[in-house]
């Protein structure tokens, strides 16, 4: 291993999102090779809890609907200067600019990882960045646009079980996985699994993930009285990849948004034919055959039909498993993630 990095992530956003996620995942690889990571984080914030819980040494920063105050300020400067931090990564365009002001009392080394779909505005504060992390191509986008040319994109990939194997039996079951929340298009997969089922299509359509801005009871109010008992809801569910072990199917029907896709990966290292919308980042990760226009049961439900055939199925599934393991493999983002970090000339 090269020098022991000290590096204390910010994320000033209270609720444990995908940016949040992609965090986590950077600072268990950084953490198992041996650097030293910290966490700045809202005392009340869904980072903070795992960042506690996961037992990295943490110091409570504002959230992002606060203005950055002296106070603040004076107390991050003695903190990196106690624990001797080598890098600050900062995972908001807010805790970039506290970022770049802590710079200005201590040598320090900015990286800014960006895993989420908000756009960006140009910012002096980019000259002080050494280099961006994007989660994903479309990310990176947002600086080209800009001029912003000091970037890299690195795909966060899992280290999952071994794949499950097709069960050749009928019913066919489709899945889909994610929050209840419009962003997420479940009433398009209500809507296409509908007209599947009024076609004779022997299905189970089964649905994973807590409630967030849509109750169940709102979806199940959509589905007609004789098609209800075909559409299954699980809740939040701790092992995705067992909900996803009883699907033939995955289906990503979000409307916007993904501008990193955990579940995609997810069903694509579980051998599954992955149908979804042309949104954000999921056009770089799902084969270009298999993707459908957001806010569109119509397609989306040609698109499920035509692939309710068991060989489709399992030869689908094993070329998705070989795009995970050549292109998205878990090896692929833990050496890029440590080659950035590992290379940066720290004083």
């Amino acid at each position: 291993m090269k020098k022991q990095l000290k590096i204390l992530n910010l994320i000033d956003i209270p609720w444990y999102s995908g940016l949040s996620d992609y965090a986590f995942a950077q600072s268990s690889v950084l953490k198992e090779n041996g650097h030293i990571i910290y966490f700045g984080c809202d005392k009340k914030s869904e980072s903070y809890k795992k960042a506690i819980k996961e037992r990295y040494k943490t110091i409570e920063i504002t959230d992002r609907k606060k203005i950055i105050t002296p106070f603040l300020i004076f107390k991050l400067v003695k903190f990196i200067r106690e624990e001797n931090i080598d890098i600050i990564n900062a995972h908001t365009g807010r805790t970039q600019t506290l970022a770049y002001i802590l710079s200005k009392f201590k040598n320090i080394k900015i990286i800014r990882t960006k895993a989420d779909a908000k756009d960006i505005k140009y910012s002096f504060t980019y000259k002080k960045v050494s280099l961006i992390i994007c989660g994903s191509k479309y990310i990176e986008n947002f600086y080209k646009n800009k001029g912003i040319k000091k970037t890299i994109v690195i795909y966060k990939s899992i280290n999952p079980p071994l794949p499950f194997e097709i069960e050749e039996k009928e019913p066919f079951i489709i899945g889909i996985a994610g929050r209840l929340d419009p962003v997420k298009g479940h009433i398009y997969f209500i809507k296409a699994g509908i007209k599947i089922l009024q076609k004779g299509y022997n299905c189970l359509f089964y649905i994973a993930g807590k409630e967030a801005n849509i109750k169940w009871k709102d979806l199940l109010n959509e589905i007609p009285e004789k098609f209800r008992k075909n559409f299954v809801y699980f809740g939040h569910t701790n092992d995705i990849f067992e909900f996803m072990k009883k699907c033939h199917i995955g289906v990503i029907s979000s409307i916007n948004s993904e501008a990193v896709s955990r579940v995609a990966i997810e069903w694509m290292a579980s051998k599954r034919v992955v149908i979804s919308t042309n949104v954000g980042s999921l056009p770089e990760l799902t084969d270009k055959n298999f993707l459908v226009n957001p806010k569109n049961e119509d397609e989306l439900y040609v698109k499920i039909a035509e692939n309710l055939d068991f060989k489709k199925i399992k030869e689908i599934g094993e070329k998705n498993f070989e795009k995970i393991r050549k292109d998205f493999s878990f090896e692929k983002f833990r050496d890029e993630t440590l080659k950035v970090f590992e290379n940066l000339p720290i004083n």
